[in-house]
């Protein structure tokens, strides 16, 4: 069974209250002190007997979605995540060395695809069993510290409260702690057909965000709960935000995105909803551009962190890895977007890192491979297929092939604009010259 959602490998969402007094997510390497570049750094911390009174993280494994259909996995990650972001509100009281209380802070929360966990005090797993239109949660929460039960149970309630049902199971949570959810209580569920809720919660929880044949069955559930109910707002307003990232990740080519393309809505690309991890790419994207590849490593780490299927974060890692001599780890950065559905970022990405590794002639080869492979492909290509070719075009020397690249992304595309001071596109000598001078 495929896992399904947004958020996956041990991600901390500490949430901390934003200047409208909204709130923010705050990202792993902010909370922990951490930093530095692309490698990994190990966070020790002395691990003590905790009281209940003093959990102030908790991590959440993926449910497992168990219903005699097989296919439930969208509902899983559907209520995993919020309940995740029912305790994301939860306040908890804290002791100061004295034994008297010094306050409150909000909970920590982690997902995990199933990794395991570092440095939490309770750990949550559970399973969602579909039976008919009712769902039935079994969960247990246990503390890292020695093992024991902190709350066993099971919920029921129907698919339409599934966000109550997280609620609940969020409330046991909480009052097992000594913690107070501040967040509203879920409302009524504005869908009143079962069906279309699924429908619904299939295109919302996907395998990837970036990988467009995932987008496209994505566009197909949304189309169908419309089809169900042309009056479904959420419905409408999901499909147009899967629509804006099809056009905006692009690469098929196809009937649908050609489609999409007629309808003018490449101009309105940059104004997609972003969640955490593509605006950590979008950061790191910046900052590579500014020439500060040590930063934008550290938001690559993070959005990789917070979504281990970002295709564009494994992809701009592994441009920044190759260029700071981390060849065997660019290699295997390029090897998982192949394997994440982008095999063109993949032959871009290879032919750039042989290029660095010394292996020139086999990094022409590839490089006359993806010349070939464009030249077949008719009409405008998808600005980061172009884009990411052309990088790998200007480092094994092919400038003139990788201008012709990039002059056939459809001018509508706002991002054009940045491709003018895009390092990735500057002549190797150039690119190093400037990489000293900002050193």
């Amino acid at each position: 069974m495929r896992k399904l959602g947004v958020v996956a490998c041990a991600v901390a969402l500490v949430m901390t209250p934003g200047r409208s007094g909204a709130h923010t997510v705050r990202p792993q390497s902010e909370q922990q002190g951490g930093g530095g570049d692309c490698g990994t750094t190990a966070f020790a911390r002395r691990v003590e007997r905790v009281r209940n009174s003093d959990i102030t993280s908790v991590g959440i494994t993926y449910f497992a979605g168990r219903s005699r259909t097989g296919d439930d996995a969208h509902i899983a990650a559907a209520l995993t995540t919020e309940v995740a972001t029912q305790l994301l509100s939860a306040r908890v009281r804290t002791t100061a060395p004295n034994g008297r209380a010094a306050g409150t802070r909000l909970l920590t929360v982690k997902l995990s695809d199933g990794g395991g966990f570092a440095e939490v005090d309770l750990a949550m797993t559970g399973s969602v069993f579909r039976e008919g239109d009712l769902l039935r949660t079994q969960v247990r929460v246990t503390r890292t510290s020695d093992g024991s039960i902190v709350w066993s149970g099971t919920k029921v309630r129907p698919m339409l409260d599934l966000p109550i049902l997280a609620r609940l199971v969020a409330q046991e949570v909480a009052v097992r702690i000594g913690a107070q959810l501040t967040s509203p209580s879920p409302r009524p569920n504005p869908q009143r057909s079962a069906d279309v809720y699924e429908l619904i919660l299939r295109g919302s929880f996907i395998r990837s965000r970036y990988d467009p044949e995932t987008l496209e069955d994505a566009i197909g559930y949304f189309n169908q709960a419309l089809k169900l109910d042309p009056n479904s707002s959420v419905a409408r307003l999901a499909r147009a935000q899967a629509e804006l990232r099809l056009v905006a990740w692009g690469g098929l080519g196809d009937s649908l995105e050609t489609q999409l393309l007629s309808r003018g809505l490449l101009r309105r690309v940059l104004e997609r909803d972003r969640d955490e991890s593509e605006r950590l790419v979008d950061e790191a994207d910046a900052e590579m551009r500014d020439s500060q590849p040590v930063h934008a490593c550290q938001l690559l780490n993070t959005a990789i962190e917070t979504d281990a299927r970002s295709s564009p974060a494994y992809a701009l890692r592994s441009i920044v890895r190759a260029r700071g001599g981390d060849v065997r780890e660019a290699f295997g950065d390029a090897e998982v977007v192949t394997q994440l559905g982008r095999p063109r970022w993949g032959d871009a990405l290879r032919a750039l890192v042989l290029n660095r590794s010394g292996d020139t002639t086999s990094a022409r080869r590839q490089a006359r491979r993806m010349i070939a492979e464009m030249r077949k492909i008719r009409g405008p290509l998808a600005f980061w297929d172009a884009r990411l070719t052309a990088a790998a075009l200007m480092e094994t020397g092919y400038a003139a092939e990788a201008q012709a690249i990039l002059r056939r992304i459809d001018a509508r595309d706002p991002r054009v604009a940045w491709l003018r001071a895009d390092p990735l596109l500057q002549p190797r000598s150039i690119t190093s010259r400037r990489a000293r001078l900002s050193g």
